[in-house]
Parts: structure tokens; sequence; C-alpha cells
């Protein structure tokens, strides 16, 4: 469930990002694939450094 709210937060984030970086270049046709795509690898490199923070007692369990 952690990783779906992350995963929507960063969508709004990364879109607005987008969207406002967007503007600041004179406008142009709106990409909503990168933004989707920055959402997705902000969402694995959160997955990523979740696994290798784990504790070793916890992964015991």
């Amino acid at each position: 469930m952690k990783y779906i709210v992350t995963f929507v937060w960063a969508l709004m984030l990364s879109q607005m990002v987008n969207f406002i970086l967007n503007s600041l270049a004179g406008g142009g046709p709106y990409s909503f694939m990168s933004g989707i795509l920055l959402a997705v690898l902000i969402t694995l490199t959160v997955f990523v450094l979740d696994i290798m923070m784990k504790d070793p007692d916890e992964a015991a369990e």
C-alpha cells in the first residue's frame, strides 16, 4: 500500500513539475508520459532504497 501511495504522490508532483517547466520553457505540447516515467522512476528508487535499508534483525523475522 505504501508503494501505491508513493506512486500517486510522485505522479502528482512530477506532473506539476513537468507542467511548470514546460510553461517556463515557452509552452509547447504537454508530455504526460514524461511525468509518468519520472513517477515510476521515483517509486522504483523508493522501493530499492527501502529494501537496501531494512534492518537485518527485521529481515530475519
